[in-house]
């Protein structure tokens, strides 16, 4: 018995389609706008503050963004300015150098603006505070617990 060719066993096939310049572009808009609205409320708490000058580190602070907390986020000052620094891990590498690791960090360039943002302001403000003597300096979150026993 000889089968027939295109006996309709076979599914057609379809070529894929490349999208065109102004679905690109709409993909590429939705994608900015909505990295742009996902970033979430973030509140800011300043832990502790170092008052040694002689330091990089100012302060260690917390954040709560969104349903989420992050303890550990460290605040630096250099000759360049004020920075961030995000909760890390560290480990040694193969040849025996310390590498660091994020435990957190924002995954857009938005939400790692506004957080450096919040946690800076928060700061510069807990220290105003600490320093006008107008309130009690800032407490560690230690201290709260120690006051609470």
């Amino acid at each position: 018995m000889a089968s027939k060719k295109g006996s309709g066993n076979a599914a057609p096939v379809q070529e894929k389609q490349k999208p065109t310049e102004q679905a690109e572009k709409t993909t590429e808009n939705t994608r900015t706008e909505s990295a742009q609205t996902l970033v979430p409320d973030i509140s800011v708490r300043i832990d502790k503050i170092f008052n040694d000058e002689t330091k990089k580190l100012k302060a260690f602070a917390s954040a709560n963004i969104g349903p989420f907390a992050v303890h550990g986020i460290r605040v630096f000052e250099n000759e360049k300015g004020m920075f961030v620094n995000m909760p890390s891990n560290s480990y040694k590498d193969a040849q025996g150098n310390t590498q660091y690791e994020d435990v957190f960090h924002p995954v857009t360039k938005e939400a790692r603006e506004a957080l450096v943002r919040h946690v800076i302001d928060g700061y510069t403000h807990a220290l105003e505070q600490a320093q006008s003597g107008s309130q009690a300096p800032v407490p560690t979150s230690v201290s709260q617990t120690m006051q609470q026993m």
